[in-house]
């Protein structure tokens, strides 16, 4: 332990409240330059655990921005579910329009397409082969469609279902279909997806609880003697575990910003090639990464961790060192 440390054990036992809250303020403050300085002086083995600890810090980070640019996908996709609105016979051209604009003001709609009568049965023409039967035809025998897209809003599979019971319930409307086992099975995958992240974010975090703890219990053993001397002296078990807490907190925030360089050069790797993909298939889609937000979360998570797994280790091998 430092001078100033061994100094501030024997201080905290007889001063004022304001010279032990100065003392506690500058213990802190060379606690903590030193606990960063622990981690320069021998910079190879420490950065390599907190490579390891931003690895393990990044797996479960790319999987939800995985999840999270996914289901953005899905949602401004427009395959994802799209209702079809068969109208009775005697629905006019009129009626078709008007009921059109009265489907697309709705807020789970986001867009209206009108197929009537006469363009339902050009294109049954032109995709069946049957052109010259059908035109021995008296009448169009094809109904008015209605094709509605729902709003990115409306993902499930219950959300999906009650806005094709009501707007089946139109009167104009004879037949209303949504293809909801693909609803279904996408909504499953997505749940499915969503579970092994928290699994795996959990099972990652355990590790890195592991890597931190083992870490700090060898510190602890390099330094019993120091820690004997200090207990000598009055110096109490929260006292000592003061540097260690410091310790394993620069390792989660060294972790927590290497974690974000990973996952920030990762997305950068990708992007070209995301862009390439998605113009293939005509679309605007563009990766997204973590916000300001989500990266001050994943830094708070990486620290906290690191105090989480220094406390968890130090306080009980601490308890195990007694003066001799």
């Amino acid at each position: 332990m430092s001078q100033d440390t061994l100094t501030g054990a024997r201080f905290s036992q007889g001063a004022t409240f304001s010279a032990k809250l100065s003392m506690w303020f500058r213990l802190h403050r060379i606690e903590s330059k030193r606990g960063i300085k622990d981690i320069f002086s021998n910079p190879v083995s420490n950065f390599m655990t907190v490579l390891v600890i931003a690895i393990a810090l990044a797996l479960p980070t790319g999987l939800h921005i995985f999840l999270q640019n996914g289901q953005t996908l899905f949602q401004n996709w427009d395959g994802v579910s799209r209702i079809s609105l068969f109208l009775k016979s005697e629905v006019s051209d009129n009626r078709l329009q008007q009921l059109a604009k009265e489907i697309e003001v709705r807020k789970d709609v986001a867009k209206v397409t009108v197929i009537s009568k006469t363009q339902a049965l050009e294109d049954f023409k032109q995709t069946s082969g049957f052109s010259e039967a059908i035109d021995q035809l008296d009448i169009n025998p094809l109904p008015a469609v209605i094709e509605i897209q729902p709003a990115g809003n409306v993902i499930s599979p219950e959300a999906s279902d009650a806005m094709l019971q009501s707007l089946k319930a139109l009167p104009e409307v004879e037949i209303a279909k949504l293809d909801l086992e693909w609803v279904r099975r996408l909504h499953a995958i997505l749940q499915f997806a969503e579970k092994i992240a928290a699994a795996l974010s959990l099972a990652l975090a355990a590790s890195v609880l592991l890597i931190v703890g083992n870490t700090i219990r060898l510190s602890v053993q390099n330094r019993r003697e120091e820690i004997e001397i200090v207990k000598l002296v009055g110096a109490t078990d929260a006292f000592i575990r003061r540097p260690f807490l410091y310790t394993g907190f620069w390792y989660g925030l060294l972790a927590g910003v290497c974690c974000w360089v990973l996952i920030s050069g990762s997305l950068y790797w990708l992007d070209d090639s995301i862009r390439l993909l998605a113009s293939e298939y005509k679309s605007q889609f563009q990766l997204q990464g973590l916000n300001l937000v989500q990266n001050l979360q994943l830094i708070g998570v990486a620290c906290f961790l690191g105090l989480l797994g220094s406390w968890l280790s130090v306080g009980r091998h601490i308890r195990q060192i007694e003066p001799r």
